[in-house]
């Protein structure tokens, strides 16, 4: 079966997780026999496209009557479809696997011609009702209805869906009765991200690692642990945001892969998303593999992630008192750091484990091509043959 897996790509300093679904699959192909696989993604917006998706309208901002949203969706889907019609015109595929609805809105064409499998983090409400980026202006929900509808149409469209959260799963369903939706989550290279012995240092050390740094909770971890930075624990911040280093406090600038990053994800004794706006962060998924006690909050499908509090400490947004109690509950008590570690990584090896959940996933795609199969009355293609190619 020859599969496209074919993303959005990682968006300007702000979104870099639509990478970590290839790495995943990568990790993952060397137990899944008979799966042909490529990959595929949007350029960087730019030029008239990003004005276009991007300029806000100074005359209807305040008023949240730009249309923003549904602006970027349909610049976004519109090249997504002119891209994924080359590639397929280039080499055809069996089945696509989308990431992210968002760039499908615009695809009901080839959904018709070939099984589409919509990876999905959020629905464009649930994204857009973040306590992030909320707004509350009169009019402001009616702002994304046309998007909601166009969203709709794909996700009936789509051969299958695959929501990376039970919570995901839900706000779909809800979205669109009726529709096929199933949880699964890519995983990841537990072979590389896994714990390792840590260095000796004098205090103990958290780990901020967020694009967005206000959204992410920076401003609210920076003044839960103002008086304590350089006295009784330190903090690494890997952000892109401008924040000032002081005493107890480092700043990095780093890529994803680059391996000075996972030697702070592994050497951190708790790692910290106090985050606003997110549904299902890959640094979480990514601490919980290398044995980091996490402090996040409830927002989105981080709870299950977190196992409802068992592989990780749960408080809510904004709640600067309780992010510091939790931040130095753990710090104060290394034997609760090590069980937490120990629990975090038990959950990752069950959950997300990207070699189990690439053999799912082909299951989920063959899925997919039968179903469209079915809905089409196609006659079944003889099998490809074939290994999965980087």
């Amino acid at each position: 079966m020859r599969a496209l897996f074919f993303n959005e790509g990682n968006l300007d300093t702000h979104v870099f997780g639509h990478g970590r679904l290839d790495d995943a699959v990568r990790a993952g192909r060397a137990g899944t026999h008979g799966l042909d696989v490529r990959f595929a993604q949007l350029t960087p917006l730019a030029g008239r496209a990003d004005a276009l998706a991007r300029k806000r309208i100074r005359l209807l901002r305040k008023a949240d009557l730009d249309f923003v949203v549904l602006r970027w969706h349909l610049v976004q889907s519109l090249r997504a479809r002119r891209a994924l019609r080359a590639e397929l015109a280039r080499e055809p595929a069996d089945v696509v696997h989308l990431y992210t609805p968002a760039v499908a809105l615009a695809m009901a064409d080839v959904m018709r011609t070939t099984p589409v499998v919509l990876s999905t983090g959020a629905t464009i409400r649930d994204w857009w009702a973040m306590p992030a980026w909320r707004r509350t202006v009169p009019f402001a929900e009616a702002t994304i209805a046309p998007s909601r509808l166009l969203e709709r149409r794909a996700l009936r469209g789509a051969a299958l869906v695959l929501a990376r959260t039970g919570w995901a799963c839900r706000a779909t369903e809800q979205e669109a009765p009726g529709v096929r939706v199933l949880v699964h989550h890519p995983g990841i290279d537990l072979e590389r991200f896994r714990p390792a012995p840590r260095r000796e240092r004098e205090r103990p050390r958290v780990l901020f690692v967020g694009s967005r740094f206000k959204e992410k909770g920076g401003e609210d971890l920076l003044a839960a642990l103002d008086d304590l930075l350089g006295v009784e624990l330190d903090l690494d911040v890997v952000t892109p945001a401008p924040v000032s280093e002081r005493a107890g406090l480092r700043v990095h600038h780093l890529i994803r892969e680059d391996p000075r990053l996972l030697d702070l994800q592994q050497q951190a004794d708790v790692a910290c998303l106090p985050t606003y706006g997110d549904t299902n962060p890959w640094t979480i998924t990514e601490s919980l593999a290398c044995g980091t006690p996490m402090v996040s909050t409830r927002i989105g499908g981080i709870p299950e992630m977190l196992a409802g509090g068992e592989a990780g400490v749960l408080v809510d947004h904004g709640d600067r008192r309780a992010l510091r109690e939790a931040i130095l509950a753990l710090v104060r008590d290394a034997d609760a750091r090590r069980r937490l570690g120990d629990a975090a990584r038990a959950h990752a090896e069950r959950h997300y484990d990207a070699r189990t959940q690439l053999t799912t996933l082909a299951g989920h795609l063959r899925e997919a091509v039968a179903l469209h199969r079915a809905a089409s009355g196609a006659t079944p293609a003889r099998p490809a043959a074939g290994s999965v190619r980087a």
